[in-house]
């Protein structure tokens, strides 16, 4: 084995051999000249990245033998490794652990390493940055305008966006069996709307229409995170949107 810059070469440190195949195979089908090893515990680590030098270690939080922070710790530590960026995939990303890395962004999170849109979206970010940022900068969110009447989204259809009230008021409901209207409640300013696709991934299971004028932020589903992590307004935002859903279901059980 040797070092190579001129090629795209990954490490992926997992014992889940399903990930390693599926992220192995995501990253050839999407990046040229791309070389990728793999391994689980240090020792091994530890060895291969004595003879290659990967742009970029995938390290999965939970290994068979040991904590996969505790493998970044130890990655980190080693002087040689300064310019090889990490990726830990974990279903929360702990942005405090390590805040400057964060934000230098030689520490990146994956939350869906599952999911192919995914794994490319933080590899191009470190092997293109400036690409990558140009292309974010246009694409994390864009204001929509809705006149009274206009139908947001219906139930049923596909989940790609997120919404954040801006400016007006729009109202959610469903058709019943009967085809009647059943009207699940008002969403105001400052609320998001459509949130619930993101988590469950599920088609809309709502109709959403403009009550009045209304001035919303779009933001892409693939960008969600991304953008609540640098705007902890929006974060405030979803998280108060969240329990106003919770109260209200609640509220709906009880009566």
């Amino acid at each position: 084995m040797s070092r190579n810059s001129d090629k795209n070469t990954f490490f992926i440190v997992s014992g889940d051999h399903g990930r390693i195949d599926f992220i192995t195979d995501t990253l050839s089908k999407n990046f040229a000249n791309t070389s990728v090893f793999h391994a689980c515990d240090w020792f091994d680590i530890k060895y291969k990245l004595e003879n290659v030098r990967p742009k970029i270690i995938f390290v999965d939080e939970y290994l068979p033998r040991s904590s996969g922070m505790e493998i970044v710790a130890k990655i980190m530590k080693e002087k040689t490794n300064a310019g090889v960026h990490i990726v830990i995939m974990s279903y929360v990303a702990d942005q405090g652990m390590y805040p400057n890395e964060s934000k230098t962004g030689r520490i990146q999170y994956l939350t869906e390493p599952d999911r192919a849109e995914a794994i490319i979206d933080v590899v191009a970010k470190i092997i293109s940055p400036k690409t990558a940022q140009s292309e974010n900068k246009q694409a994390d969110f864009r204001l929509v305008h809705l006149t009274k009447g206009d139908v947001l989204f219906k139930e049923g259809e596909n989940t790609q966006v997120v919404y954040i009230v801006k400016n007006g008021t729009l109202r959610a409901y469903t058709d019943s069996t009967e085809g009647s209207r059943v009207n699940l409640g008002d969403i105001a300013s400052g609320e998001f709307v459509g949130e619930m696709g993101h988590f469950n991934r599920e088609p809309r299971s709502a109709t959403v229409e403009a009550v009045t004028d209304v001035e919303l932020i779009e933001i892409p589903m693939s960008s969600l995170e991304n953008v609540i992590f640098s705007k902890p307004s929006w974060a405030k935002a979803l998280v108060k949107t969240l329990a106003q859903r919770l109260k209200k279901a609640n509220k709906a059980l009880a009566s």
